[in-house]
Order: C-alpha cells, then sequence, then structure tokens
C-alpha cells in the first residue's frame, strides 16, 4: 500500500498516543531548525515538520535541505527512534525494521547501546528494490566543552560505528548538547570536521546566525 495514501483514521489513532515527553540530548519539537556548515563549504539547513505517518508509524519528519528526510519518534522516556527515510534513493524511500534507537533519554561517559534492523528500499513507485542487515553501535567517549560558530557547548561526543551485511561500513563522531541536540560531526580521528553548528532557533534555546549561508537558510522554509 502507498505510503502516501494511509487512511486519516489511522494517523487520527496515532495522534492520540504520540509521546508528549521532549528528547533534551535530540530535540524533535515541530518548528525546531538548524544551520549547519559542511566540509564542502555549503550551508545545510534542517527544520523538523508537523507530525505524520511514514510507514504505519507517526513521525517528526526532519527535512534536510539540501537532502532527503528521516523520519523520527520518540516514546515517553525521551528516546529517539529513526524510522526510515524519504526522498532516498531517487525519489524513493528507505524503512528501518524495527525502528533505529537513534538517542537514549540520558548520555553519559562510557555508556553504550547497540542496533540490529534492516534496511529495506523502495522506489518511488512504492516497488521494493533491496534489503540491507545493518548493525550499528554507539558509544560515549567524551562528555566537554565543544566550540563551534554556533557558541560553546557542554556536549557528549558518540562514536558510531556501523556494519552493512556483515562487513565494516563507516564510523564516524557527533557531538549532542542539552536543549540544542547535534552540534558537530567529525571523521573518527575528531578533528576532520563534516557539520558544524552555524545558527539554531525553536524551543526555549536561540542564536543568530552566524555567516551569510545561515542567514540565507533562515529564508529557505
Amino acid at each position: 500500500m502507498r505510503l502516501q495514501n494511509c487512511s486519516l483514521l489511522v494517523l487520527a489513532l496515532l495522534t492520540v498516543s504520540f509521546p508528549a515527553q521532549a528528547s533534551d540530548w535530540y530535540p524533535i519539537d515541530t518548528g525546531r531548525s538548524w544551520v549547519y556548515s559542511g566540509a564542502d563549504g555549503r550551508s545545510h539547513f534542517a527544520t523538523v515538520g508537523a507530525p505524520e505517518s511514514f510507514a504505519g508509524s507517526l513521525v517528526q519528519p526532519l527535512q534536510w535541505f539540501p537532502g532527503s528526510r528521516e523520519n523520527l519518534s520518540q516514546d515517553g522516556a525521551g528516546r529517539v527512534f529513526h524510522h526510515g527515510v524519504s526522498g532516498y534513493p531517487a525519489g524513493g524511500y528507505v524503512v528501518f525494521d524495527p525502528p533505529v534507537l537513534r538517542m537514549e533519554s540520558e548520555l553519559t561517559l562510557g555508556q553504550e547501546w547497540e542496533v540490529t534492523y534492516e534496511a529495506v528500499y523502495y522506489d518511488a513507485g512504492d516497488v521494493e528494490v533491496s534489503r540491507d542487515q545493518w548493525r550499528e553501535t554507539f558509544h560515549v567517549i567524551n562528555v566537554g566543552p565543544v566550540d563551534v560558530p554556533a557558541g560553546t557547548f557542554q556536549a557528549a561526543e558518540v562514536r558510531r560505528t556501523t556494519e552493512r551485511n556483515g562487513l565494516p561500513w563507516y564510523t564516524f563522531r557527533e557531538s549532542y548538547a542539552p536543549g540544542v541536540g547535534y552540534v558537530r560531526r567529525t571523521e573518527d580521528d575528531g578533528t576532520t570536521v563534516i557539520f558544524k553548528l552555524e545558527a539554531y532557533w525553536g524551543g526555549e534555546l536561540r542564536t543568530e546566525a552566524t555567516t551569510w549561508g545561515a542567514v540565507k537558510a533562515l529564508y529557505r522554509k
């Protein structure tokens, strides 16, 4: 069945049970937005849209510009789950089965968790194309200040290691600040920056855009 044709009744029922507890480390409330500068020299804008249905679950869509859309949800404890990706590959989508535990409710030094799941790929016509088996491990390797253009944040650095169909795939590090979310991504060396936070807004915390690219992104909704 096409995802776009999920009944309004199902969506309404899901809405009733949608958890109200907010994630502190990975906030996904509607309207939350971030601007990052990338290693490619471009600004990347991400914003959380209103809840909608994806693969039978109610999700908060995190739309990236340029890029695809991540479909996220949270439980009553504030844990964040990743249900899949829309718009990739080539206008299709990917469903994660089961949804991936993307963020725990608390992050402490030395904490680890592991997930295994199947990624099911569909084309734009909802035809299954392929499946992959994934294994990911998350390990909090550092807690301390992180400097990015948007400011200095007390953050937890998480090493994320992935395997695809039993073979090593990639390893990188992401730093998360309470009430802000993801503030920096680096290669596993910890120094080669892939993304860094330029500006953010929504919720109680706010910062001004610090680059011309970030300013332009404010008008890209």
